[in-house]
């Protein structure tokens, strides 16, 4: 039987934005996504939030909610939004610290097109910020 998920604690706040800052780092390099991310209209980045927040919402439910045995007393809302918007604002800070760190201003010269690249690259470093829970020490 697996294990109950304790409570979301710092060292996974940590945990989820160092396993974005890895991916957005291995994406942030891909030339194809900033051409690809530059031709995205207004329905592709809504699209690609909508999906994010969609799989993160399901990753959380089925890699860690499913195991709790005290559903009363540990409601999914409360369990979900800890989890969502701690792994949402790790992963949109690991985005916004490689855009500084490597200029990418230089490269995407509007703000419209580096947003872009930050929704394309939001999508895989949420993904893995939300799964490095289960890839803890057990």
């Amino acid at each position: 039987m697996a294990r109950e998920p304790h409570h979301f604690t710092r060292e996974d706040l940590i945990r989820a934005f160092f396993g974005s800052f890895i991916v957005s780092l291995s994406f942030m390099f891909a030339g194809s996504l900033i051409v690809i991310s530059a031709h995205m209209a207004v329905r592709h980045v809504f699209f690609l939030t909508i999906l994010t927040m969609v799989i993160l919402t399901f990753e959380i439910y089925l890699l860690s909610y499913k195991y709790v045995n005290d559903k009363k007393h540990r409601p999914f809302l409360e369990f979900w939004a800890k989890r969502f918007f701690s792994i949402i604002l790790s992963s949109i800070i690991a985005i916004m610290l490689l855009f500084i760190a490597y200029g990418m201003e230089n490269y995407v010269t509007s703000l419209t097109d580096l947003m872009k690249v930050a929704v394309a690259m939001f999508l895989p470093a949420a993904t893995v910020g939300g799964a490095m829970e289960i890839l803890r020490k057990k």
